[in-house]
């Protein structure tokens, strides 16, 4: 047994060691460094092969040498044409290309401020998704390539959804004494497809850019354009380019990323000759290019009440793709040119939360608003990021709510104020609606179509329909596309009873009725004591105006007789009785000859108190003399439908119900149980949610503990948000979103407090470093300190990335800021201050 065993461990021992000695050939089996460089003695980095390749020439770089590399020169033409036989231009899922750039080989030399690099897809399919990646090399603080991306300089990764982008980048934003001897501009693909893209490069003097087909630009000119056709007379040292009118300032103080820079923008100067109360300015075919600006400036005289800007783009047909995707922005400012950031404009259209672009825009401010003043204006147009689109451009001016539409005459008040005092027929605060006449009966059916408002006058209230019991019904359902599931809001059915001048919408009507579904008739009931005499207007209200909304709606007028005639006679929807021949009474139940009464007839007898009919039966004594029992009812009717009688009892009641309802608040939609009590009385919704039928809107969030109730969650937590009312020199403060835990209806769950007493955190501007700031205990958030100027030339956003990822090891505040962090450089932008101010406005 003892030798058995010893066989059983030599042979285990060997079989061991030949997969031991199997595992490592294994690892050793392919060449060091991919077989384009070696390792040093002690190091397990790779050394490789001609990293910086001439150009024309192919060298690797990388971890394991596995990063090819072309030499190409940034002289504004295509660096992959030197390489295309090699398969340079066509990449596969997860694929790099470089290219090392030499500055000093360029034909400009080393005098240069700006390098723009242009990233074109080629693929003819729009498959893949190439991304640009930017490292200077050689020179203080130079890195080494990796197929990491969180070490670059620059990067442009917008590409997926445009078939052209360009990466500016100024030497200055990089490091005050910039001093690299070139650039690696990677390519790697992304997504499951193969890609083809070209790559282009120059560096300048003042800000370059390229056209989608190529063309360099020099402050917004052709390279090559003769003087006379340059938008600019000099290009300065400090690469400010000296813009020609229109493309000049008009102001001194202008916001920054406008095109003011780089000559891109233009300014318009209208005059009062073109524009005035009697003269509309309107301007046709206006060209605007993706992301670029046209400004307008005008004057704002005493006389004038009210300004309306309109920007309509014009489209060829439905396959034009500013048709579909093109949009532009609109934006009024006093003073000085406005920008689309927060703070940097004065009005923009009213977008509500579905969406911000369409191709009709429309600004109206008049003396009433806060921000109106006399003086110079100026309007903004702004393109998107994709497409050249045009436009037409009109700017209106009125002494009157849009000169009262020709429908009415200007009311001026003592106190400036001006109203409309509308014709008959029109209505509205510049009496630019009408309403549709209804009948009684006749459906209006109307098609899908994109709205807000449709109004519509109901057929007169008659005095005899006062005296009787009549009903009226306002009958509605729809249908549309843009209204799913997901959709809080949904269609509403306003009813207003006004005058002449009133009109019904979400703050001002009589009566409303949500349609919650599709395809189902609603209708707002008007009981006899519920009709007045006057105008009755209804309206068909959109609240996503931008889809289109197909809806039928009907008024109906119905008659409820006393006793439906007593079986003798006719009821008419005047709720008046047509009795039969030989039958009387407003009810046909009092027999015309012969007697008192009739035996069996009844009588009826009005009890308003008790909103019903007490009807008294004919009885005959053992004479034959016939008569009303007075002190009985032998029946008891209610004076309309949507009325019921109460048990037993000679008493009505009116529910409030008829089956379980929706209701609709800020917070919250659910489902309330129509409740009726065992005695009679009125049916009621119940009091409280059904908490299975309970959902919480948008911004809203549900109590943990499953109540039928919703708080505010209110901003993300470790988040950053501007700090209203803090300054810091040379920085910008930011307040830490908090939470408490609590969940309350009426606060909160989480507060970015920005008070005096409010720790907050700080973000230094360009060339200033934060001093002096302290760390929260337990969570690793510096907070405080202070901006000075900063003592070496280290690249301003190496200094906030190391603040970044000190906060990063505290948890949720941290990533919060990394997110920043690297949205940041996917905006392209190199200032971090900037780019809060840059995310402030669109929700980020």
């Amino acid at each position: 047994m003892q030798n058995s065993s010893k066989h059983v461990a030599v042979k285990s021992l060997i079989c061991y060691s030949l997969v031991f000695c199997i595992v490592c050939a294994g690892q050793n089996s392919g060449p060091i460094c991919n077989g384009r460089g070696y390792k040093k003695e002690g190091s397990s980095k790779c050394t490789c092969e001609n990293p910086l390749p001439q150009i024309g020439t192919f060298g690797y770089s990388g971890p394991d040498c596995n990063m090819r590399i072309f030499g190409a020169a940034a002289d504004g033409n295509d660096m992959t044409q030197g390489c295309k036989s090699s398969g340079c231009d066509t990449l596969h899922p997860d694929e790099w290309m470089c290219y090392s750039v030499p500055f000093a080989s360029n034909s400009h030399g080393t005098a240069w401020n700006y390098l723009t690099v242009q990233l074109n897809r080629l693929s003819e399919d729009e498959a893949g998704d190439p991304d640009l990646y930017g490292m200077f090399y050689g020179g203080t603080d130079a890195k080494e390539l990796d197929t990491a991306t969180f070490g670059y300089d620059f990067r442009e990764t917008s590409s997926s959804s445009h078939e052209s982008v360009v990466k500016k980048v100024k030497k200055s934003d990089i490091s005050a004494t910039f001093d690299h001897q070139g650039v690696y501009l990677c390519v790697k693909a992304y997504g499951e497809a193969n890609l083809t893209y070209s790559l282009r490069a120059t560096v300048s003097q003042c800000s370059a850019d390229f056209t989608r087909a190529g063309e360099q630009l020099l402050c917004s000119s052709p390279l090559h354009a003769p003087a006379s056709e340059q938008r600019y007379s000099q290009c300065l040292s400090d690469g400010t380019c000296a813009c020609k009118p229109p493309y000049n300032k008009p102001v001194e103080d202008v916001y920054p990323l406008l095109g003011f820079e780089d000559c891109s923008a233009k300014t318009e100067d209208i005059t009062a000759a073109q524009l005035s109360l009697k003269k509309p300015y309107i301007k046709e075919h206006e060209e605007l290019t993706p992301k670029a600006w046209s400004f307008y400036g005008f004057e704002v005289t005493p006389d004038d009440y009210q300004v309306v800007i309109d920007v309509s783009t014009e489209v060829n047909g439905e396959d034009d793709a500013c048709a579909g995707d093109g949009y532009f922005g609109l934006f009024a400012k006093f003073g000085k040119p406005p920008g689309w950031r927060y703070g940097e404009w004065d009005f923009r259209p009213d977008w509500d939360y579905f969406g911000a672009e369409d191709n009709e825009l429309e600004i109206r401010f008049d003396a009433t608003k806060e921000a109106w003043q006399t003086g110079r204006w100026f309007v903004g147009v702004n393109g998107d990021d994709a497409h050249t689109c045009n436009y037409t451009l009109s700017i209106s001016k009125y002494n009157c709510p849009m000169n009262c539409s020709n429908r009415g005459n200007c009311i001026s008040a003592a106190n400036g104020t001006r109203t409309c005092d509308c014709f008959k027929g029109f209505f509205g605060e510049d009496c630019s609606n009408e309403a549709e006449h209804l009948q009684y009966g006749v459906p209006v059916t109307k098609a899908a179509a994109s709205f807000e408002y449709d109004f519509f006058q109901l057929p007169e209230i008659s005095p005899a329909m006062l005296t009787h019991s009549v009903e009226v019904r306002v009958r509605a359902s729809f249908s549309s596309d843009g209204y799913g599931e997901w959709a809080a809001a949904r269609p509403e059915l306003l009813l207003l009873k006004g005058d002449l001048h009133s009109e019904p919408h979400t703050a001002n009507y009589t009566f409303k009725q949500v349609l919650q579904q599709q395809n189902t008739t609603y209708e707002i009931d008007l009981c006899p004591s519920q009709l007045k005499q006057g105008v009755w207007r209804a309206a068909m209200y959109n609240p996503m105006r931008m889809y289109k909304l197909a809806y039928n709606l009907t008024t109906v007028k119905e008659g409820r007789c006393l006793n439906n005639c007593t079986g003798h006679g006719t009821c008419s929807d005047d709720a008046v009785c047509h009795c039969l021949d030989n039958w009387t009474g407003g009810d046909c139940s009092v027999y015309a000859r012969g007697g008192s009464c009739s035996p069996g007839s009844r009588k009826p007898t009005l009890m308003p108190e008790a909103h019903g009919t007490c009807w008294h039966e004919c009885r005959c004594d053992a004479s034959g003399n016939c008569a009303y029992s007075e002190n009985e009812c032998a029946d008891f009717t209610c004076e309309s439908a949507l009325w019921r009688r109460k048990g037993t009892t000679n008493a009505c009641v009116q529910d409030k119900c008829k089956q379980d309802v929706w209701e609709e608040t800020d917070s919250h939609s659910c489902l309330k149980r129509c409740e009726c009590p065992a005695d009679g009385s009125a049916c009621a919704p119940a009091k409280t949610c059904d908490a299975a039928h309970f959902a919480c809107k948008a911004g809203w969030r549900r109590f943990s503990d499953g109540q039928a109730k919703c708080f505010q969650p209110g901003c993300q937590a470790g988040s950053l948000q501007e700090a209203v009312g803090r300054s810091v020199a040379n920085g910008q403060a930011y307040a830490l979103c908090t939470c408490t835990g609590e969940e309350r209806e009426d606060k909160p769950l989480c507060t970015a407090e920005s008070t005096a007493e409010a720790a907050v955190v700080v973000a230094c501007s360009e060339g200033y470093v934060l001093q002096g700031a302290s760390t929260v205990p337990g969570s690793g958030v510096r907070v405080g300190g202070s901006c000075a100027k900063a003592g070496r030339t280290r690249h301003v956003a190496a200094t906030v990335f190391l603040h970044i990822f000190e906060i990063l090891l505290s948890g949720t505040a941290g990533a919060a800021l990394l997110w920043l962090y690297e949205n940041r450089f996917r905006r392209s932008t190199v200032n971090a201050a900037l780019y809060h101010e840059l995310s402030m406005d669109t929700g980020f």
